[in-house]
């Protein structure tokens, strides 16, 4: 409005109409196009299909002939979920575009430790029937499941993914989650707020489930939240977000918070509101683009890195000429602290190892056979990095 004053010289307040007929001129539009909008859409689907074959895309119409839903994967997400797409993240939080639809993500992190796209989708809304075709598109474009995947706690999506994809563990965003903390524990605990927050942290890092059962009890008398319907329901749901009962399934790492907010900040790089469709789409385009160029420079730097080996161990030797920097740096951190480990007992292929960090440190069993090992803090299943931490 004060633009259009400027333009035309008019002082200000003496427009000719108000901010609602702006708002309902841009309505009007928007329904004028609306159809256009969605065959231009389509039509850039089939012509980048043509373009390139791994080009992978479906949708749905409804009984009116009008788009319902649409799910596509340009090219080099494909080759990127078939390398790294053991974990998903499924994210919907976003409505970012001129007809309000839902906007749903499937990203995942490369071996830089990068956040990467491997599908998204324009959804009508967010209904059981929905998800399930969402998740059977998926699965059948992309050729395999997800071995896990990270959801917020949306009944409709817990549903669909239970029947659709059976065989994949699904945990709830620790990120989504927490973010829920202020408006519901702000006002009853005040000043103790931030403690809470510290508390729940430390009980969330725990590697024993009988270490977490018995500090949460402690933990929720404490701040006296016994009672607190949040607290009950978090506890109902501790084998969907708690990592001690979600162990004996590969995650990587991406559980976290530091994750998921990485997530968060992949999304809002290429998401604005009020674009048409076919916008929408070509900046998606260009995020994938910058993501390519990132891969390109790492690969391109690992090529010229130069040796940071700590030692002169053939074991660290081998790791840092397979790993990249990213997976190297975490695996010499665990390799720096091997010096840190006793074992304190001996019964045939079973020992008891105890990680001295500091003199709260918990034992672990591990099993060795000569040929497999395995440990009971099973980091190695969840993460993929040897490393029992307490």
């Amino acid at each position: 409005m004060r633009i259009m004053e400027l333009e035309k010289k008019v002082e200000h307040g003496h427009l000719p109409f108000f901010q609602k007929d702006i708002r309902n001129l841009f309505e009007k539009m928007r329904r004028e196009h609306a159809t256009s909008d969605a065959m231009s859409l389509l039509q850039y689907c089939k012509d980048a299909k043509e373009e390139n074959s791994k080009f992978q895309y479906a949708f749905k119409i409804d009984d009116e002939r009008k788009l319902e839903h649409i799910f596509w994967a340009p090219y080099p997400c494909i080759d990127w979920y078939q390398k790294y797409g053991d974990v998903v993240v499924f994210d919907t939080t976003y409505k970012v575009n001129a007809y309000d639809m839902p906007f749903s993500v499937f990203v995942g992190v490369n071996n830089h430790g990068k956040t990467i796209l491997f599908g998204c989708a324009l959804l009508r809304n967010k209904t059981t029937s929905t998800f399930r075709w969402l998740m059977k598109t998926f699965v059948s474009l992309m050729k395999k499941p997800p071995k896990s995947i990270l959801i917020d706690q949306d009944p409709w999506i817990i549903e669909a993914i239970s029947k659709k994809l059976p065989l994949t563990k699904h945990a709830f965003c620790i990120w989504h989650i927490t973010a829920k903390f202020s408006g519901w524990f702000t006002s009853i605990l005040r000043n103790q707020y931030s403690s809470w927050c510290m508390d729940f942290y430390k009980l969330y890092k725990l590697d024993s489930c009988e270490e977490f059962e018995h500090q949460w009890l402690q933990v929720i008398a404490k701040y006296d939240m016994c009672m607190n319907k949040h607290v009950i329901g978090l506890y109902q749901i501790k084998h969907f977000w708690v990592p001690c009962y979600l162990r004996g399934y590969f995650f990587g790492e991406m559980t976290t918070t530091g994750r998921s907010e990485s997530i968060n900040a992949f999304i809002k790089r290429f998401v604005s509101s009020h674009i048409s469709l076919i916008q929408f789409v070509k900046q998606i385009d260009l995020a994938i683009e910058d993501v390519e160029q990132i891969k390109s420079h790492d690969t391109m730097l690992e090529t010229f890195r130069s040796s940071s080996l700590r030692s002169l161990s053939p074991l660290e030797d081998q790791a840092h000429s397979v790993l990249t920097p990213y997976a190297f740096k975490l695996f010499q951190a665990e390799f720096g602290s091997a010096t840190l480990y006793s074992m304190l007992q001996e019964n045939g292929s079973e020992f008891v190892l105890q990680y001295y960090k500091d003199k709260t440190s918990q034992k672990h069993k591990v099993l060795w056979d000569s040929e497999m090992t395995n440990c009971s803090c099973k980091h190695f299943e969840f993460w993929g990095i040897l490393s029992p931490r307490t």
